[in-house]
């Protein structure tokens, strides 16, 4: 079941960042809500975030220099208007269970707020999915003028095998 891209334009990775997640599948991380707590401090300092990732609650892009990006949500059946991404991280998984998913900088984790007004909202059918993040520089003459790109194939009923690679950086400038 496919869902329209969304399509984001001036996103800034706080702490040099963006994360992908269903809000609902933090309730299920540890004790109490997580609202107002540092999850990034938790998650980054304890086998709780990599478990956080593999139980596909959060899809962490990380390594991006600060700028303004354009960002996608797309179903993998979607047509990408980029071809030949520069960095691309495959074998994520994801579990959306409320039917919306929320994008944003890493750094909005220090003191989570599940309803910020900055937190970009996407809309997509409850399931699992498989997902790779890919970055693309649009201009090479003009490293501001890039995009990245959470593509999903799904959903399904099963969970898919998470695969990918815990510490692979999307930084577009020094990945050659």
């Amino acid at each position: 079941m496919m869902f329209p891209t969304a399509r984001f334009e001036g996103c800034f990775p706080e702490l040099f960042g963006f994360v992908l997640l269903d809000a609902t599948g933090l309730d299920d991380v540890g004790a109490g809500s997580p609202v107002g707590r540092n999850l990034l401090q938790l998650f980054s300092t304890s086998e709780q975030g990599d478990q956080v990732v593999r139980d596909g609650i959060a899809i962490p892009a990380q390594d991006i220099d600060p700028g303004f990006y354009t960002v996608l949500v797309r179903h993998a059946q979607s047509p990408s208007p980029w071809q030949d991404p520069k960095v691309a991280s495959a074998g994520w998984v994801l579990h959306v269970r409320s039917g919306e998913l929320l994008l944003c900088g890493l750094g909005y984790l220090t003191k989570w707020t599940p309803d910020h007004p900055r937190h970009r909202r996407i809309s997509v059918p409850p399931g699992w999915y498989e997902v790779e993040v890919r970055g693309r520089l649009l201009d090479p003459d003009d490293p501001d003028d890039a995009a990245y790109e959470f593509v999903l194939s799904g959903p399904t009923g099963t969970r898919p095998t998470f695969h990918a690679d815990l510490n692979h950086g999307l930084n577009l400038i020094d990945n050659d």
